[in-house]
This record gives C-alpha cells, sequence and structure tokens, in this order.
C-alpha cells in the first residue's frame, strides 16, 4: 500500500471525534479513487491505537439486495460464537440480520411488520460493543448501502447512543441514493469532503525517480486523483481511465482473467468455491487465479474471502468479459447459491430468466417476501421483476404480486406509486369478484389517507360500497367501518353516522363480535367529535364491554378496534382503561406483524402514560412512534407522532427536544390546516413557553389552530390545550388576555351534551381560574379552584395535572398565611414529583419549602439516592439493582417495568454519572455507599 500523502488534516478532524462524549456520525465524500477508503483505513488504525473497538463494513454493487448487509459484513464475524446479553425478543429479531445471532436465538421468531424494532435491537447491540473503550464503526462505499442500512443511520442520528461510539461513512455524493440522503438529514454530522492531490503532493506520492516531464503528465492525466495516478504510472499514459484498467486485465493469463470475471459477477467479499464453480475452474485453478490476481494488486485478501481492491476496478473486470459469457455466469451462480437465501440467489436469476420461467418467478417472489421485513423497497424491486417474468396469460397471478407490490411500496414509503398500482389492481379486479374488491378498496383507501387524501379515501369507499352486491354483508360492514375510521384518523370528526349504525346492525346480524366491538368504539368517537360527552360514554362502555370479551385470536384479524377505543378512552379522560386497550393491541401488532396502526397506538401509550405520571415510559413509547412514522414517509402519520412528543418532552423539560419536535409537528402539517395541525400548535406552543418565548407560544398555536377562536380545535378539547394560551398571556403581563381564553374554555365545554361528565375538563379550567388569582394576589380564591381542579383530575387519574394543582393549592395556601398547610400540600407534592421524575418540578418545590422555613428533606430517600443525589428516585433504585448484579430482566420484573424503560433508565444512569459501562456503574454506586 502506497504511503499516506495528503490528508492530514482530514485525518485530524476524524481524529479529534474520538475525544466527543457520546456518539457522533462523519460522512467523508468524495469520487471515485479520490481516497475515501485510504483515509477510513488511516483513521481505524489511530483509533485502534488509542483503545478503540474499531470495525469495518464495506458495501459492493450487490449490496442494496440483502438487508443490512454492509453492517453484517462490519460486525459478524465479531459475534460467533459470543452471545450479546440481549433478551430473546431482541435475539429473535436479529438472527433474521446477523448470521452470527442464529445460534443463540429462540425458536419462535416475532411476525414481521416492526422494522423499529429491529433497528432498536441493532442499536442496542452497537451500544454493547461499544463498551468498555468506545466503538468506532466504518462503513464504506454507502451509496451502495440497502435502504434499511439507511433507515437505521437514520435511527441513530435522531436517537443517538450515549455510549462513545464514532460512525464513519464514506460514499460518492453523486451515487448518493435518497434514502441515505433522507437518513442523513436527520441529525447533525461531520462533513469531510476530499478534494484532489496537488501536484506537490502527487510528486510526494510518486517519489523522486519520476521525471518533471512524466511527472506533469501523470498530474494532468490523473486530476490530481490517486486511484488513476497508480493505475496510469502502472502501464503508461493512456488517455482513459477505464482504458488503462481494460490494459490491465488485458496482461492476465486465461484463469486469471476467468476468474476475475467470475468475482467481478459475485457480490464482495466472494469465496473460492463460489469463484471457482462460476469461472468453470478447478479449485487449485481457482485458487493460483487468485493469487496471481492477489500478487497483482487488483484483489485483496482478508485470508478467507477476497474483494477487489476498489470498485471501479471490478466494474472494469466486469465490463470487459462478453455479454454471453456473463449470461452463463449468472446463470452458474444462481446454481451455485441453490442453497444460499433468496435474496443471494436473485440479482443472478433476474439476470438469466425468461418471461414464463415459473421457477424465476417464484423465486423472485420468495425473495420478495424474504426482504419485505427489513426492505421493502428491495422486494418491490423483486415483486416488479417477477410481475415482468409473467406471461400476458397469467392474469390472476398478476393481479395477486401487484397487489403484494402496492403493499411493499406503501411500508417503504413510496406511498405515491403504491397508490397508482393497488388503484390498477382495483381498476383490474372483475365486479363478480367482491371479497377481492373490498380488500383492495380498503388498501387504497388507508394509503390516500396517508397522503392525507381523506376526501378521495371517502370516494373509494362509497363507491365500492354502491356497488357491492347484498350477497357480501361481511364485506359491507368493513367497507363501513373504515368508511367512518376515514374522518377518524384526520379527526374530522363530522362522520355520516349513518353508515356506522348501519354496519353496527350488519355486525350484530353475522353474529360478528369484533366488527361489533370496532363499530361501538367508532360511535364512541364520533359521539365526543360531535360534542356529545354523554353519547360517547355510553358507546365507549358498550365498546369496552364487547372487546374485552374477544379472544385474542378474535381481535388479532383486525387491530382498529383497540386503536379507536383506546383514543376515545383518552379523550373520555379514562387513561387507565385506554392503556389496558392500547397494550393488548400492541401485542398483537407485534404478534401478527400489524403495522398500519402502530403510530397510533405507540402516541395513545405516550399519551396514558404521560397522564399517569410515567414519563420516562411515555419518552420511550413515543420515540418509536416517531421511528415508525420517519419509515412510513407519511407526514399525516409524523404530524401525529411529532405533537406528541413535543407534549411528551414538555412535561419532561426537554427544553431542545420538546422544540424540536413541536417545530417538525408543524413542519410535517405543511400547508394543511386541520385538527392535528392545531394540536400540533397547542404542542409547539408548549414548548415555546418552556424555552422562555411566549410571544411565539401564542402566534404559532393561534396560527396552526385557524385564528383567534381557535376553530380547528374540538370543542371538547379546548379546555385541554387552551391552559398554554392563559399561561402564555400570564407571562406577557396580560391577565386579562388570560381571563378571556377561560371564558372561551367554559363557553365551550357548556355548549357540549355531557361535557360536565368529563371532570378533567373543570379541572383545566379550574387550574386556569387559580393561576389567573395568584397573578392577581388573591391566594384565597386561588386556593378554592386550586382545591376543584385537584378534586376533578383525582377523579379521572390525571396524576400529572393533579400534582400540578396541588403544587398551586400549596403555593395559595402559603400566600394565604396558612403556612402548615402549605408545607403539608407542598412536601406531597415534592413526593410525587420525585416518583414521577420530574426532578425539576422537585427542586423548585424544595426551594419554595426552605423559604417557608421547613428543613426540605426528600422523604425516604434511599442511600443510594443519598451518595448519589444527581440521581432520582426510580434512577437510584435501579443504580442499586445493577450493583447488586441483577440482569436488566430481573430488573424488569422486580420493578414490574419494561425492557426499554430499564435500558432508558440505565443509559441516563451512565451519562448522569459518566461512567462508560455496566460494570462501572455497579463500582460507582458500591464506592459512593462505602464513602458514605
Amino acid at each position: 500500500m502506497a504511503h499516506f500523502v495528503g490528508r492530514a488534516d482530514e485525518l485530524a478532524v476524524l481524529t479529534a471525534l474520538l475525544a466527543r462524549p457520546g456518539s457522533c456520525v462523519a460522512e467523508i465524500v468524495g469520487e471515485p479513487g479520490i481516497g475515501k477508503t485510504r483515509l477510513l483505513a488511516e483513521f481505524r488504525a489511530v483509533a485502534s491505537a488509542k483503545g478503540h473497538r474499531v470495525l469495518a463494513g464495506q458495501a459492493g454493487e450487490l449490496s442494496g439486495t440483502v438487508p443490512f448487509s454492509v453492517l453484517v459484513d462490519a460486525i459478524d464475524d465479531v459475534l460467533v460464537g459470543c452471545r450479546p446479553p440481549l433478551d430473546d425478543h431482541s435475539l429473535a429479531l436479529l438472527a433474521d440480520v446477523l448470521p452470527s445471532i442464529e445460534d443463540f436465538a429462540p425458536a419462535e421468531r416475532p411476525a414481521s411488520g416492526g422494522r423499529y424494532r429491529v433497528h432498536a435491537a441493532l442499536s442496542d447491540l452497537l451500544e454493547w460493543l461499544a463498551a468498555p473503550g468506545g466503538l468506532v464503526l466504518t462503513l464504506d462505499d454507502v451509496h451502495w448501502a440497502d435502504e434499511a442500512t439507511s433507515e437505521l443511520l437514520g435511527r441513530l442520528l435522531r436517537r443517538p447512543p450515549k455510549v462513545p461510539m464514532v460512525i464513519v461513512l464514506a460514499y460518492r455524493p453523486r451515487q448518493q441514493p435518497s434514502h441515505l440522503t433522507a437518513a442523513l438529514t436527520a441529525g447533525h454530522s461531520e462533513i469531510v469532503e476530499l478534494a484532489p492531490l496537488s501536484r506537490d503532493q502527487i510528486a510526494e506520492l510518486v517519489g523522486p525517480d519520476v521525471s518533471q516531464h512524466r511527472l506533469n503528465r501523470l498530474y494532468d492525466l490523473s486530476g490530481g486523483n490517486p486511484l488513476y495516478l497508480d493505475a496510469l504510472s502502472k502501464v503508461g499514459t493512456l488517455a482513459s481511465f477505464d482504458a488503462v484498467l481494460h490494459a490491465e486485465l488485458a496482461m492476465l493469463a486465461e484463469p486469471e482473467r476467468l476468474a476475475a470475471h467470475a468475482a467481478a459477477a459475485l457480490d464482495e467479499p466472494f469465496e473460492l468455491d463460489t469463484v471457482a464453480r462460476v469461472a468453470e475452474l478447478s479449485k487449485h485453478e481457482a485458487r493460483s487465479a487468485l493469487d496471481g490476481l492477489v500478487a497483482r494488486d487488483l484483489i485483496r485478501s482478508d485470508g478467507r474471502k477476497w474483494r477487489y481492491r476498489h470498485p471501479l476496478v471490478r466494474r472494469a473486470a466486469y465490463r470487459s468479459a462478453s455479454r454471453g459469457w456473463l449470461h452463463g455466469a449468472h446463470a452458474r451462480a444462481a446454481r451455485t447459491l441453490v442453497n444460499a437465501p433468496f435474496v443471494q440467489q436473485a440479482p443472478h436469476v433476474m439476470r438469466v430468466a425468461q418471461v414464463g420461467d415459473q421457477v424465476a418467478i417464484d423465486l423472485l417472489t420468495n425473495a420478495a417476501r424474504e426482504a419485505l421485513a427489513h426492505g421493502p423497497a428491495m422486494a418491490a424491486q423483486w415483486l416488479r421483476a417477477a410481475i415482468d417474468l409473467l406471461p400476458e396469460t397469467a392474469a390472476d397471478q398478476r393481479l395477486g404480486l401487484l397487489a403484494e407490490l402496492g403493499h411493499a411500496l406503501s411500508l417503504s414509503g413510496s406511498v405515491h406509486e403504491s397508490r397508482d398500482v393497488l388503484q390498477a389492481v382495483l381498476h383490474q379486479l372483475p365486479a363478480d369478484e367482491p371479497a377481492q374488491r373490498a380488500a383492495a378498496v380498503v388498501s387504497c383507501a388507508r394509503v390516500e389517507q396517508l397522503l392525507g387524501h381523506h376526501h378521495e379515501a371517502r370516494g373509494l369507499l362509497l363507491a365500492e360500497l354502491r356497488r357491492l352486491p347484498k350477497t357480501h354483508p361481511a364485506e359491507k360492514v368493513r367497507l363501513e367501518l373504515e368508511l367512518g375510521s376515514v374522518g377518524l384518523i384526520s379527526c374530522d370528526f363530522q362522520i355520516e353516522i349513518g353508515w356506522i349504525d348501519d354496519a353496527l346492525a350488519t355486525a350484530r346480524e353475522l353474529g360478528d363480535r369484533t366488527m361489533e366491538a370496532e363499530a361501538c368504539s367508532v360511535h364512541a368517537l364520533a359521539a365526543y367529535g360531535s360534542s356529545d360527552a354523554a353519547t360517547a360514554l355510553e358507546w365507549q362502555k358498550k365498546g369496552a364491554m364487547l372487546l374485552d370479551q374477544l379472544s385474542d385470536d378474535d381481535l388479532a384479524a383486525n387491530l382498529n378496534g383497540p386503536v379507536t377505543l383506546g383514543w376515545a378512552e383518552l379523550y373520555l379522560a379514562k387513561p387507565r382503561v385506554a392503556l389496558r386497550h392500547i397494550d393488548r393491541g400492541l401485542a398483537l401488532s407485534a404478534r401478527t406483524g400489524q403495522s398500519h396502526q402502530l403510530v397510533y397506538l405507540l402516541t395513545g401509550k405516550a399519551m396514558a402514560l404521560l397522564l399517569l405520571g410515567d414519563l420516562v415510559e411515555a419518552g420511550v413509547s413515543v420515540a418509536e412512534a416517531v421511528e415508525v412514522a420517519e419509515l412510513s414517509a407519511s407526514d399525516k402519520l409524523r404530524v401525529a407522532a411529532y405533537t406528541v412528543q413535543a407534549m411528551v418532552e414538555t412535561s419532561r423539560r426537554n427544553h431542545d427536544l420538546a422544540l424540536r419536535a413541536g417545530r417538525r409537528a408543524a413542519r410535517a402539517g405543511g400547508d394543511t390546516l386541520d385538527w392535528w395541525s392545531a394540536v400540533a400548535g397547542c404542542a409547539l406552543g408548549a414548548a415555546w413557553l418552556i424555552n422562555g418565548d411566549a410571544d411565539a407560544c401564542v402566534a404559532d398555536l393561534v396560527r396552526l389552530a385557524g385564528g383567534p377562536e381557535l376553530p380547528l380545535l374540538d370543542p371538547l378539547h379546548r379546555p385541554v390545550f387552551a391552559r398554554g394560551l392563559v399561561a402564555a398571556e400570564l407571562t406577557r403581563g396580560r391577565p386579562d388576555e388570560a381571563r378571556r381564553w377561560i371564558e372561551w374554555m367554559e363557553q365551550s365545554v357548556a355548549g357540549c351534551r355531557g361535557g360536565d361528565l368529563l371532570a378533567n375538563r373543570s379541572g383545566h379550567i379550574a387550574y386556569c381560574h387559580a393561576t389567573v388569582r395568584m397573578a392577581e394576589r388573591d391566594p384565597h380564591a386561588a386556593i378554592e379552584y386550586a382545591a376543584k381542579a385537584v378534586s376533578a383530575f383525582q377523579a379521572t387519574d390525571h396524576l400529572v395535572p393533579e400534582v400540578e394543582s396541588r403544587e398551586i393549592l400549596g403555593t395559595a395556601l402559603a400566600a394565604s398565611g396558612d403556612v402548615p398547610a402549605a408545607i403539608k400540600e407542598l412536601t406531597e407534592v415534592a413526593s410525587s414529583y420525585d416518583r414521577y421524575g420530574m426532578a425539576w418540578r422537585r427542586d423548585g418545590v424544595y426551594r419554595r419549602l426552605r423559604t417557608l422555613g421547613h428543613n426540605a428533606v426528600a422523604p425516604r430517600r434511599s442511600a443510594t439516592q443519598t451518595t448519589l443525589p444527581q440521581l432520582t428516585a426510580r434512577e437510584a433504585e435501579v443504580a442499586q439493582l445493577v450493583a447488586d448484579g441483577l440482569t436488566n430482566r430481573e430488573i424488569m420484573h422486580r420493578l414490574r417495568l419494561s425492557r426499554r424503560t430499564v435500558e432508558t433508565h440505565i443509559s441516563n444512569i451512565r451519562g448522569k454519572l459518566a461512567v462508560e459501562s455496566r460494570a462501572a456503574l455497579a463500582a460507582t454506586v458500591i464506592r459512593a455507599g462505602q464513602a458514605s
């Protein structure tokens, strides 16, 4: 390998990343042959010398056919015989990606459809690989990487691991695929752009024995490109770089040339046996030929496998072979790989199959189904190839594959193309296939909704209902319920109740309790949207009773019921009941692989947990919702996910993340103003408020909610979201405007049937009255209103709003002169904030208690929390269990927490204690205990 020249500044930029805390990403960009690969090698050497674990992967031109192939290339070998300390569910997910995990994974595998879960498991695996000294992961030629790898990179940028990790990507910007571009816009990365070498650097590279004339000639022809220079210096001064490489290949003996062509037809790295069979050489001849190619530095070996020294050399070797020979080579490669996964056979089969080859069609279809879970865009490519091979007489098979193609395109985020394909299927389906047509219409309508085209979705459903024969009542119910869901998903609550009444009556006639439960749930949400809380509560009760009686097998066929009912229960101030139904929907989604409702399930869970005081778990759930929404490429789902994330992170006082999420929610909504844009505005306004900008709070909230009267918010939601406006106006010193908003909240509820049945609404109004009265220095009136708010929130399990109201009550009691009562109230408030992980609110209450002359000591702080005061009560509890030697699974069962919650706690603890490993965390806790 030539000595390293001219990249000292770029290497210094990369080396500086090693000293940064946490994780970071760098991009090395430049034209082919400019030195990206060599810079990566030098950086790996530096990182390794500094004690970091260093892993390297390189994508090839065929790598995009296998999900995560470049990552597998980087990490699979180091995992052989080594079981990562992950739970069985994560190992089962990883076994479908990493061959080395197969021996450790449970036999039962989760259903497909949860790409975000695979990304989470891979992220956990990388964090484990980073301990204790940090991880450096270099991925070369990622312009050829598959979409699954790009999606994982997007997740790592959106949710950077807290462990020391440097990920360096090298790629050609002109060949950068759209999925990589989208991933890299998810966060900040360091850009290292490689320019051509200067004349002086070229002189240093070629050495002093080259004449000035030849040096000038080499510099002019190579343009400062090191790879071009290397090739030119070997064979002369040909003007075409391709000609240089072809001349280099023409010098090979026959076995070496055949081996070179065969290797170029295969994905990298390639193996001896495969090259021998494709080149039609004996194993001995192939080994000798590969040794000769290594000696000529055309390919390079790591002992068991080989790669071309550069992709341009591989391209030249492939192009220099005749078309006829390549056709035979791909046919031989397909036969050689007959026992390999379908996705590895497919690139070769696709190149040689003829129209009507049913074996090839079946293989490509199976490759698509194999790739669908992690690489739906690649699945779509194989399905297109299979469709192209179908004869004209295979109309039914073509329709079936087109339906699969539409589904794959929808999962990959190509929703416009998915809509076109599914509509083509619908137009080709005969009228005497009502069951197939109804299923296709439902699929089309769901894609239209992902695009925000709710009017078009309604039109499709209505048209199909009109032509549906009366002999198909089950399909009629399915279409009618989907028609109801169109309005609800867009939160356009003004749906035609007649369709739902008809669906309910037909479901009862059929004895289909699953559809009956869904119809009751749709009725509940529709009644709520029409400002009829009393009727909504009646339908919610019926829907919950039916849903709870259904077996998981009955409910698994359609998850619309748990989603719709769960959200209705959230709106109807029943977060604990909602959480039970949503959790059931999530469990069934994971079991069956259904993903079209995942965003609404995860955001619904986050909202319920937020109200119930589990802010850490709420943050985990909504972060997963964001990942699913990003994978969908649907702006409608992005609005929902980022809106709820802004709400959760505002409550957690994560100032930057709350504001970033609020802005992303507003941006995803675009110019469309609807219910979700209004709620996004409320979430963004609240984020502005905790960031100290009350003016921006009012401006964005009012704008996105449709104007000064917030017309896009339904009346029953107005008291929930207008709290931010009251707080903002008080911050701006405008109590009259604050009172005006409170009157508007009261009028909204008063105009609703049964609005008084939703106690949390009166709680929000009373809370706002209390804050205004405190601003007006009327603590006695504030006490009365705050007590009403506490009582209202207690009745509805709204634990966080309840404790916030108690804080106002305690403050008002102190201002009224009743110090003992204030101390009692505020002490309980501090304890609750501590329990909910709201340390910033807890500390503020302690400061207030100290001003009242009370020795504010946290109630029964654990020994760990006392010696490590930066930890919350729950974090101290988890830290002590880690120090006691418990595994994450054991901590989950001991504290009744989810796996992700335990992992989040441990990650936060490590960050607060500045430790890099679990062992160091345990040692810190033990030392702190000994010191005390």
